[in-house]
């Protein structure tokens, strides 16, 4: 697990007001967020970072939006709860970029409707560095496709 700035990614006042030894913060990640969302049963391991680390940096989001944008750019039922299933979907797919890079897109459109966006840029820095270079290079966030469920959702923001 990669962590930038102080605080080991924990978020204070969800789990207390006190610093966190890096040991206690790397407990919080694993039993909360990798566990729950059955990181050890992802094929490619960018996959599941992409999205346990919005999970852990945004939450699962209103109506667990942030779930549901991940469960459509694989293809599955959008209900909300990652599934066995959904991580058995995400991993039938041949190149981790086709889900990493819709993911990180999503990622950056999410936190530019944010109200403090202008004040924590590297909200966008983070998300974008998950990119992955596909067989023809580097791609333009705008040349990655969403479902358009995502799309219309986020037509509105400028990238």
């Amino acid at each position: 697990m990669h962590f930038e700035g102080v605080g080991y990614g924990i978020h204070k006042p969800i789990w207390g007001e006190r610093d966190f030894s890096k040991s206690e913060a790397l407990k919080i990640h694993r039993q909360h967020y990798w566990n729950r969302f059955h990181g050890d049963l992802f094929a490619s391991q960018e996959v599941a970072e992409v999205f346990i680390d919005h999970i852990i940096n945004a939450g699962s989001g209103k109506n667990k939006a942030n779930i549901k944008a991940f469960e459509a750019i694989i293809g599955a039922e959008q209900d909300g709860i990652l599934t066995v299933d959904d991580v058995k979907r995400a991993n039938s797919f041949y190149f981790a970029e086709q889900i990493v890079n819709p993911y990180a897109k999503y990622r950056v459109l999410y936190y530019k409707t944010r109200s403090h966006v202008s004040e924590n840029p590297g909200w966008i820095i983070r998300a974008k560095s998950f990119m992955m270079r596909n067989a023809f290079g580097i791609v333009a966030l705008t040349d990655i496709s969403l479902p358009d469920s995502i799309e219309r959702r986020f037509r509105h923001v400028r990238l």
